[in-house]
């Protein structure tokens, strides 16, 4: 079951970010903002996103719509020397799905679902730190979309 939801997790954002480089908005007529991080990458974010506060040092920043859809920035100092190194750190978790290899924008992510906290999340390296965004619910296809096509505006 597991292998069966990543697959679906990695092709809903294969196909948002395909969606995406042809031009085409997968989600249509929805307005969005572009939200610049301190640690200098940038998302877009539907409109009417709000900022809650995060609570710790390792969840750098936690953003929802207001409806339960809600998106989690974790941000730590890298322990993985490469993207290889984190990747098969994900893989060996007992409580996460194996990882998925995505390039998005010239940056390399894994893609994996965390079934105990129905989440679905996007992990990489980038200048010496792991970035994680979680995003929940994971069993909201339409929100799955939505994280596609934000996970395709990933710039840094």
């Amino acid at each position: 079951m597991k292998k069966l939801l990543i697959g679906l997790l990695a092709l809903a954002l294969c196909v948002g970010v395909a969606a995406l480089a042809e031009g085409a908005n997968p989600v249509k007529d929805r307005e969005t903002f572009t939200l610049r991080f301190e640690e200098g990458f940038r998302l877009s974010l539907p409109a009417g996103w709000v900022s809650y506060p995060a609570g710790d040092d390792v969840i750098r920043y936690a953003l929802g719509d207001g409806t339960g859809r809600y998106m989690y920035v974790l941000i730590q100092p890298s322990p993985y020397e490469d993207f290889d190194a984190l990747q098969a750190a994900i893989d060996g978790r007992d409580d996460c799905g194996k990882a998925s290899p995505l390039d998005l924008n010239g940056q390399p992510f894994a893609a994996f679902i965390v079934p105990d906290l129905n989440a679905s999340g996007c992990a990489t390296v980038l200048d010496g730190q792991a970035i994680t965004f979680l995003f929940t619910p994971q069993d909201d296809s339409e929100y799955m979309l939505t994280v596609a096509e934000i996970m395709a505006s990933f710039r840094f």
